[in-house]
C-alpha cells in the first residue's frame, strides 16, 4: 500500500472511530464548561492584574470579538459591583469546571483505549497534568492573539499563527501522554498533539476572519456572539478529542465498539 493510500485509510479509520466512540458528547460537555468559565476568568483576571491592565486585555481581546461581544466584555471588565462575592463565585465556578474538564478527558481516554480503572493517586497526577497542559494551551492562544493586535501586518500575523502551531504542539503533548497508560513515550503522543494544534490554529484563523467581517455576517446581535463562542468552543473540543483517537489509532490501541 502506498503512503498516500495508507494516509487516506488512517484518516478514514480515525473518522470511523471518532463516530463510534461518540466524541461529540464529551466535546459538547467540554465546550459547556469552557463557556461558563469565560466570565469567571475575566473577573479573576481583573482581580489579579488590576485596572491598569484592563485596557491592554480589552484591546487584545477585541480583535477576536464581534461589536456586540466587545460591549459585553467591556461591561464585565469595567463593572466592580460586588467584587468580593463575584471573585469567590468565579473561583468556585472555575474549580468546578476544572474538575469536570479533567474528568471528561480521563473518560475519553478510558473510552478510546478501554483502559482499566486507575488508582486515586494516579488519577490526581493525570488531572494535574491535564490542567497544566490545558492552561498552557489557552495561554498560548492568548499570547498569539496579543501578537495579532500588536503586529497587525499580514505577514507578521501569519508568523503568529506559525508560532501558535508550534507552541500548541509542545504544550498539548502532556495532555495526550499523561492520562494514557498505553503510549510508550511522549513521542507516541505527538501525532495527537500536532493534530489538535493544527485544528486550533485553523480555528483561530477562521474566527479572526469572521470577526474582521462581523459587520457583514453578524445579523443576530448578542445572539450571534453566543453562537460564535459556543460553536468555536465546541469545534475546539472536538479537535482535542480527535487527537486522542489519532494516537490510539496509530498505536493500535483503539477499543472495540459495537455497531448500533
Amino acid at each position: 500500500m502506498s503512503r498516500r493510500n495508507a494516509a487516506v485509510e488512517t484518516v478514514r479509520t480515525v473518522a470511523r472511530s471518532s463516530l463510534k466512540h461518540d466524541i461529540q458528547y464529551p466535546a459538547a460537555a467540554l465546550a459547556y464548561y469552557g463557556f461558563v468559565s469565560l466570565l469567571p476568568l475575566l473577573v479573576l483576571l481583573l482581580v489579579v492584574v488590576g485596572r491598569p491592565m484592563v485596557e491592554p486585555v480589552r484591546s487584545a481581546t477585541f480583535r477576536f470579538l464581534t461589536p456586540e461581544a466587545q460591549g459585553l466584555v467591556s461591561d464585565a471588565l469595567a463593572n466592580s459591583t460586588g467584587k468580593a462575592g463575584a471573585t469567590a463565585f468565579a473561583a468556585a465556578v472555575l474549580a468546578w469546571s476544572a474538575a469536570n474538564v479533567t474528568a471528561g478527558f480521563e473518560t475519553m481516554v478510558d473510552r478510546v483505549e478501554d483502559a482499566a480503572a486507575e488508582s486515586a493517586p494516579r488519577r490526581l497526577r493525570d488531572a494535574a497534568g491535564v490542567l497544566a497542559s490545558f492552561g498552557l494551551s489557552v495561554g498560548s492562544v492568548v499570547a498569539a492573539s496579543t501578537l495579532f493586535v500588536l503586529l497587525p501586518n499580514t505577514a507578521l500575523a501569519a508568523a503568529g499563527l506559525g508560532f501558535l502551531f508550534v507552541a500548541l504542539s509542545v504544550v498539548l503533548l502532556p495532555l495526550y501522554y499523561v492520562p494514557t497508560s498505553e503510549l510508550p513515550s511522549p513521542a507516541a503522543a505527538l501525532p495527537g498533539a500536532v493534530t489538535a494544534a493544527l485544528g486550533w490554529t485553523v480555528l483561530l484563523a477562521g474566527v479572526r476572519f469572521y470577526v474582521s467581517n462581523a459587520a457583514t455576517y453578524a445579523i443576530f446581535g448578542v445572539l450571534s456572539v453566543v453562537l460564535l463562542v459556543l460553536t468555536s468552543l465546541y469545534l475546539a473540543a472536538v479537535v482535542l478529542m480527535v487527537g486522542f483517537v489519532v494516537n490510539a489509532t496509530l498505536s493500535g490501541e483503539t477499543a472495540p465498539t459495537n455497531a448500533a
